[in-house]
């Protein structure tokens, strides 16, 4: 590969990526004038996340799962977002090591 084949890559890597970017700007921009879209839009993130992390707790096994449980007590209670994640972290990094279950 030459240095215009990798700058024509870039240039049109960067092209795609801007268009990606005004496209969603452009489209939400007209979603917003539809009725009882907002109640979609405010979904998304909550379904986004559900799908990122849950087949990581399901690769991890069981102890993702009590992780993942505790997490969400201490979460529940606690109101501390990064506490209930650190201890999630602490318990399967001590499964992981050997020292828990």
């Amino acid at each position: 590969m030459n240095n215009i084949d990798i700058l024509l890559i870039i240039i049109f890597v960067a092209i795609g990526t801007y268009t990606l970017r005004f496209s969603g700007l452009f489209l939400a921009n007209k979603l917003k004038r539809i009725k009882h879209i907002d109640l979609l839009l405010e979904a998304i993130p909550a379904t986004l996340l559900i799908s990122l992390v849950v087949p990581s707790i399901i690769k991890t096994g069981v102890i993702g799962i009590i992780a993942a449980g505790v997490s969400i007590l201490i979460m529940h209670k606690t109101k501390n977002t990064f506490l209930s994640m650190s201890i999630a972290v602490v318990i399967v990094a001590l499964h992981r090591n050997g020292l828990l279950l």
